[in-house]
């Protein structure tokens, strides 16, 4: 009845226009029309008004297409037809959306719009006799939903006319099998298990997902694959007589070799469906047999690793592609009408294919040559920014409230560890990590999240021996934390070390303070703040219902979360790879992760935790080193920039070619892997309308402040000789006393020169001060970037004479101490809000905010910057110099000549071409390649 309810709230509501009404008492109204009908009781009432409210209030950013506008061949199809197709698979998909998994509404109308678009720039499957072939890339967030977006697009794949839907599933069984069971329940509405798959067909008996919804009809796809451990395609499955036309077939398969050659084969030789449409041709087609391909984690495997270019840096005309590159590219183009569709929320091996990298044999690479789309984020997503506080206003680097720090533990494993290596002991964060899972499970367990999946991650090490022995070391500490808590009479060492963690990390003044800065995230439904004597009263419940699970290639441990929905499982998972893409953790809690990879797609995907945690978000929490959460940041904050070159750059109409090429030469994107970079010649960087600024420094090194101190006095001394130092009325920080330093209309040589004599560290991609000093040259070439405004910050009480002038200590910023390998500290940034736009006049500074405003929560905010950066005239730059007061730096001095400095350069959008120049790479990254690419 209450479901019933709900539906009908949601019809009604649905048809009133959000933005004109209030949002609460039409929610009433609604649910007392709806309760005439179905009887609701005062607390059904309740729930349904805070479940509704919840529902409603989840927003969505807007989408970004990218789209190839010189595309003479294909022409919009879908407006005129939509009237007449039926969409039977999307509407019953829709429905058990919204009645069976109580999603907002708003965030299906995103899925129906975006899933729309996707469709409409494929071609009319329906024509027959016409080739085609379409490709493109969706680009999405790290467990943020991007499998159901593929699933909507399949299902009006089939509506509109597609006959077969091959989906590329990862690379491990259980990714396969768990995207199976998703499109099983979304897409198929029957398992297909191996001994149920017959009565699903004949009879319906084992109907599941949209397939049982009230008064929806049993529509029949075939599936040659199923959600077994081993239902992978084979050689024997494709003996069976398939007829696509008649019955539409879809299948699920891993990226594995020898199950994409068995595809290739049964298409091109055993199928009846294979034709000899060329003579010319090598090999068999299929005509007429509309072919969808859907690559989940298409930056993964898909991305051709072998060499492509000659000694002479030439293309090589019949290149051989990585072997699972060659089969799908030849299964892809035994198609006549075909189209690809890759979905990835680390794009950045994607970057590196190369558009014109075609063989005879072989065909075009899987460059996404037609369109790129940039998915919504819904407001109820955690991910990077939100983990990483990358939206904060507030300028100071802290370590984030659901992040611990901990020490690395040489002795547990060492940094460059063998696979043989055998620790002996747990370290005591990992110990104090095992508590947080059994308090963070107990807690949801008392605000009624009972029956609830709840998940621990353990990622130390891609050696599966090793993981094999961190789990036997796991299974005994839980066997002592068990004893300890049942035996002791609260006197033992666990049962006292858990209640002291307890009270240090999940006191109720933490919690708030953690809902406090995630609002969207909790609805006020549960009792929030938990003392320890309710936590005491389940301890050895939530201890005995704990399972351990070894998640690898060599273990028969396998997460079947499907087998505990009447109860919930509650289970440590450990492993690596398996671990690292696509599995999803259900009720991830805790994360305890050690393994480094400087890869963007590698790192960022290794993120198990980003997604959805309504109510439960508070008691998440990651354990890792200060030197991985460096990089996460900076991992996180080059993926903000890249969906804000996507966003940007949609709104300039430029092509999936101009993105692709651009986002190719920003500052960040060389660190991936250098097989995947195969298609790069050579690395070149373009700072076009880019916010550059120094954020890592070495905290022991005195002689690296001093040149740099000594760089920025002889640039301040050579202005005083020559321009005119001016206190400029507007640039105030919080109303402080102090007035900042400004000279205007600089000529670039000083710009130059200073970057010259400046020292960024060798791990900073985008504040390469050699790179920024020869771009700068290349764009003066051009009558660009001739005049600066530069301004050097004075903040501080307490004065200070440099370069003949009065400087206060600088601006207090805290930050992230590398405790590994390498002794730096990481600050958030350097500049705070407005600070990029002092060189701008009153009507341009106007506009600018009117911009941040105008696009804040609708879009990326990297993208609403770059439109307020391009306001600057080409001609003009500014540099912005830091005067730094951080903990780690205290010790350097104006006394001794090496006070830390920092820069921010904010350039303008160059309005000429080929601005791009040769990235310096610094030797001693070049050094690490080797062992980064080995790590990973």
């Amino acid at each position: 009845m209450y479901n019933d309810a709900r539906d009908t709230a949601l019809r009604i509501l649905e048809k009133l226009n959000m933005e004109e009404i209030n949002l609460i008492d039409e929610i009433v109204k609604a649910i007392d029309r709806a309760s005439v009908v179905f009887e609701l009781s005062e607390h059904e009432k309740i729930q349904l008004k805070e479940d509704l409210i919840k529902s409603l209030n989840i927003t969505m950013t807007n989408k970004s297409i990218l789209v190839n506008h010189d595309d003479s061949e294909h022409t919009p199809w879908l407006p005129a037809k939509k009237h007449s197709i039926k969409f039977k698979y999307w509407n019953r998909y829709k429905k058990y959306l919204l009645s069976e998994k109580k999603w907002s509404p708003n965030v299906v109308n995103s899925l129906d719009d975006t899933s729309e678009s996707i469709i409409e720039l494929l071609e009319d499957p329906s024509v027959e006799g016409r080739k085609y072939d379409r490709r493109g890339l969706v680009v999405g967030y790290v467990q943020s939903g991007k499998t159901a977006n593929y699933t909507a697009v399949i299902n009006k794949a089939f509506d509109t006319g597609f006959k077969l839907i091959i989906v590329l599933a990862g690379m491990h069984n259980d990714l396969r099998s768990q995207t199976q069971m998703r499109l099983d329940e979304e897409v198929l509405g029957y398992e297909t298990s191996k001994d149920k798959l017959k009565d699903a067909l004949e009879n319906q008996m084992n109907a599941i997902g949209v397939g049982k919804l009230f008064g929806e009809n049993f529509f029949e796809v075939f599936s040659l694959t199923t959600r077994d451990q081993k239902g992978d395609f084979t050689a024997s499955k494709a003996k069976v007589n398939i007829q696509p036309k008649v019955q539409p077939l879809l299948l699920v398969v891993k990226k594995n070799v020898s199950v994409l050659k068995s595809i290739l084969k049964y298409f091109r030789t055993t199928s009846p469906l294979a034709r000899i449409s060329d003579p010319n041709a090598s090999f068999k087609t299929v005509p007429n047999i509309p072919f969808l391909m859907i690559d989940d984690e298409a930056d993964q495997a898909s991305v051709n690793t072998a060499e492509i270019y000659d000694e002479n840096g030439d293309l090589i005309p019949d290149y051989d592609p990585s072997k699972i590159n060659m089969y799908i590219r030849d299964i892809y183009n035994t198609f006549e009408q075909r189209a690809y569709v890759g979905y990835t929320a680390t794009p950045f091996a994607n970057i590196f294919i190369n558009q014109y990298g075609t063989t005879n044999q072989h065909g075009d690479d899987l460059f996404p040559k037609d369109f790129i789309i940039n998915l919504p984020k819904p407001s109820n997503y955690v991910g990077p920014s939100e983990f990483f506080l990358l939206d904060s206003e507030d300028e100071i680097s802290t370590i984030p409230p659901l992040i611990k720090e901990i020490e690395y533990h040489e002795e547990f494993l060492p940094f460059k560890h063998k696979k043989d290596h055998e620790p002996y002991t747990l370290p005591t964060s990992l110990v104090q990590s095992i508590y947080a899972f059994i308090i963070a499970t107990t807690i949801r367990k008392l605000r009624g999240q009972i029956n609830v999946h709840n998940s621990m991650l353990i990622h130390t090490t891609r050696f599966k021996k090793v993981q094999k022995r961190v789990k036997e070391l796991v299974v005994e500490e839980m066997r002592e934390i068990k004893n300890d808590v049942k035996h002791s009479n609260k006197l033992g060492p666990h049962y006292l070390a858990m209640k002291s963690f307890f009270d240090y990390e999940y006191n109720s003044r933490k919690l708030d303070e953690i809902r406090g800065e995630f609002p969207n995230h909790f609805d006020g439904n549960f009792q929030y703040n938990i003392n320890w004597e309710m936590i005491e009263s389940e301890l050895s419940a939530t201890i005995n219902s704990i399972k351990i699970k070894e998640i690898n290639g060599n273990s028969k441990d396998s997460l079947e979360y499907n087998d505990y929905n009447e109860t919930g499982l509650n289970v440590i998972a450990i492993g690596g790879d398996k671990l690292s893409r696509g599995l999803t953790l259900e009720g991830l809690t805790v994360s305890y992760y050690l393994r480094a990879s400087k890869m963007y797609d590698t790192l960022m995907q290794m993120g198990r935790w980003f997604g959805y945690r309504q109510n439960y978000l508070d008691v998440c929490r990651i354990f890792t080193t200060g030197e991985i959460i460096s990089w996460f940041q900076h991992i996180a904050s080059a993926t903000e920039e890249l969906r804000g070159q996507l966003d940007y750059m949609a709104e300039i109409k430029a092509t999936p070619s101009e993105f692709l090429l651009k986002v190719l030469s920003h500052p960040d994107m060389y660190i991936t892997s250098t097989l995947k970079m195969r298609s790069a010649k050579q690395i070149k960087v373009d700072y076009s309308n880019e916010l550059i600024q120094t954020t890592v420094f070495p905290i022991d090194s005195e002689d690296f402040h001093k040149k740099n101190f000594d760089a920025v006095s002889r640039l301040v001394s050579s202005m005083q000789d020559k321009y005119t130092k001016r206190f400029h009325p507007d640039l105030r920080v919080n109303s402080g006393k102090n007035k900042h330093y400004y000279w205007e209309r600089v000529g670039y040589e000083h710009i130059v020169n200073f970057l010259e004599e400046y020292q960024t560290v060798s791990s900073a991609s985008r504040a390469n001060s050699k790179s920024l000093s020869k771009y700068i040259e290349k764009r003066a070439e051009k009558q660009e970037l001739l005049n600066w405004t530069v301004v050097l910050m004075n903040v501080g009480e307490d004065k200070n004479e440099f370069a003949f002038l009065e400087l206060g200590e600088g601006i207090r910023r805290t930050g992230i101490e590398t405790k590994g390998r390498i002794g730096f500290t990481s600050i958030k940034t350097l500049t705070s809000a407005g600070h990029e736009f002092f060189d701008y006049n009153e009507q341009q500074h106007k506009a600018a905010i009117e911009i941040l405003d105008l696009e804040k929560g609708k879009r990326n905010k990297k993208a609403a910057s770059k439109k307020a950066r391009s306001i600057r005239d080409p001609r003009n730059g500014l540099l912005i110099l830091y005067p730094l007061r951080h903990e780690p730096l205290n010790r350097y001095t104006y006394t001794q000549g090496n006070k830390p400095f920092g820069f921010a350069i904010s350039f303008p959008e160059s309005k000429g071409e080929n601005t791009e120049v040769d990235y310096v790479v610094n030797s001693s990254l070049a050094e690490d390649e080797e062992y980064w690419n080995e790590l990973d």
